[in-house]
């Protein structure tokens, strides 16, 4: 009977990842859209456009619902832990993306996430060839057309970023030589788009119902706790990080504050091939640390190497100064570290900070490729898909502390840099909590500023916060729950704990605990 129920679970997430994957191919082909499943169409179709008209919503979200019902009921007659496991995350991610689609409808407000998916879809197909970027390129003026009739009555913030990202967009289309012959029906459809978004009907507030920010923060991101708790946990994060910063650099520099601590920590010295070489080699040495640490195995640290790369002109609309990115695919083959890679003196500052080895631990090295690539190799091919943000953010956070155990990290410098990473993440949470909740941009941005972030760019994260409620919080409040069970499960050190949780997948805290108690 475990068997049979093992085959059925198995199968009802094999036809919603094929569903999702051939509704929206290109957000589940990426790891760039946080609610879906990184999954893949059996047949894969490079022409394909993800699919947001109201027909087809309603129907893919018939039939989450329905699977969402069998597997609540199958739960009810199964014992085995593992299918358990299988059927609350395979739960989660269908009624997420049902309730994202339904009630909290991004996809009727948000142009950036239309013009998102625009260029990671020809992104995809850039290298492929050229029959395949024919056919995305053919059927993305019909996509943007289909994305004006779903922008009906939209923010004024959303508006706006919108067209900013659609200036961005054209900018990086014309400079696309070896797609250029396609292009003009294209900017033709993006020149409609841009036309559409002036006109189009706006309203002031972008804030979703207080219930619905409730059911995201709790559910959606996992944080399992409620709007006031979350920012409790906020709090005491910024002011545990604020004493341990001002206790380090009472070591470092007495009679001076941590940020004047902080400033005084020296930048390395660039190597020739500059930036890229720079991080390329703290991977490698990353890498090699986890492999002797027992965080890694051999064969995973040969097989999926991370690379270390400039972002991509067309990437840097919507990649940040560092990002991380890894194919789907069973083995994975790799994954990719962007950078952005600047070689003048004087802007340099802006990209390279004191703690970029911690940066490139977060995002490689024990981090987000360590779990990503783990993932990928999972036995049970249900968990490979899915990834959680507030798994998926806490691990990468944790990682950076777990260095600390393996004595990578050590001294006054680095336990700083630690905290200040953490009081960053806690204040970002606290920004985005009280965006949603009525705080206007403006002392939001302000809030930032007397934290230590630029004027000009606090105001500018602000407003790209607002697309995506919650989301901030996941680095915190992840960060938090993996430190708690890390403290109670985790007496046997860093590479008993790690051989532990990583062959799970992202399972979520609450199956974590479960399958750690003893």
């Amino acid at each position: 009977m475990v068997i049979d129920n093992n085959h059925y679970v198995q199968d009802i997430a094999a036809r919603t990842f094929e569903m999702l994957a051939r509704c929206f191919p290109v957000c589940s082909a990426s790891d760039e859209f946080h609610y879906f499943p990184q999954a893949q169409a059996s047949e894969e179709d490079r022409s394909g456009w993800d699919d947001f008209s109201p027909e087809a919503v309603e129907e893919l979200a018939g039939k989450l619902l329905a699977w969402e019902e069998n597997l609540a009921q199958l739960a009810r007659n199964v014992s085995d832990q593992d299918t358990l496991i299988d059927i609350s995350m395979l739960c989660r991610v269908a009624q997420t993306i049902r309730e994202q689609l339904t009630e909290v409808r991004f996809h009727e407000t948000q142009p950036t996430f239309y013009l998102t998916i625009a260029c990671i879809g020809l992104a995809e197909v850039l290298d492929q060839d050229p029959a395949a970027r024919k056919e995305r390129v053919r059927g993305l003026p019909a996509f943007l057309d289909k994305a004006r009739m779903n922008l009906s009555h939209i923010p004024s913030l959303f508006r706006d970023l919108g067209l900013e990202m659609a200036r961005d967009t054209r900018s990086w289309l014309s400079s696309i030589r070896h797609i250029r012959s396609g292009l003009e029906p294209v900017l033709r459809a993006l020149e409609s788009f841009e036309d559409h978004l002036r006109q189009v009907p706006t309203c002031d507030s972008f804030l979703i119902a207080p219930e619905l920010l409730e059911r995201i923060v709790c559910n959606h991101m996992g944080c399992a706790i409620g709007i006031e708790e979350a920012r409790e946990e906020l709090e005491q994060e910024i002011q545990e990080t604020q004493e341990i910063m001002s206790e380090e650099a009472g070591r470092l520099d007495p009679g001076h504050s941590w940020q004047e601590a902080y400033k005084s920590i020296p930048l390395p010295s660039l190597p020739e091939d500059g930036l890229v070489g720079l991080y390329r080699d703290v991977v490698l040495e990353l890498g090699q640390h986890c492999l002797e640490q027992g965080l890694v195995s051999t064969d995973l640290f040969s097989s999926c190497p991370v690379r270390v790369e400039p972002v991509p002109f067309y990437l840097s609309a919507i990649r940040s100064a560092a990002a991380y990115s890894i194919p789907p695919g069973h083995p994975p083959c790799g994954g990719t570290f962007f950078i952005l890679d600047i070689d003048v003196p004087e802007k340099l500052q802006e990209v390279l900070q004191p703690d970029w080895r911690m940066l490139t631990a977060h995002e490689t090295y024990p981090g987000h490729h360590l779990l990503d690539a783990s993932r990928w190799n999972l036995e049970r091919a249900l968990r490979r898909p899915i990834e959680f943000p507030l798994y998926y953010e806490g691990w990468a956070c944790f990682a950076e502390e777990l260095l600390s155990h393996t004595g990578y990290f050590q001294g006054p410098t680095d336990r700083l840099l630690l905290a200040r990473r953490r009081f960053w993440r806690a204040v970002r949470g606290k920004v985005d909590l009280d965006i949603q909740t009525g705080t206007d941009l403006f002392t939001a941005a302000c809030f930032l500023e007397q934290a230590g972030m630029s004027k000009n760019q606090a105001a500018s994260v602000v407003r790209k916060y607002a697309l995506k409620p919650g989301y901030q919080l996941c680095y915190t409040i992840g960060l938090r729950r993996f430190r708690d069970i890390y403290e109670r499960f985790g007496k046997d050190g860093p590479r008993d704990f790690a051989q532990k949780v990583l062959p799970l997948g992202e399972i979520g805290f609450d199956n974590l605990e479960k399958v750690l108690t003893p």
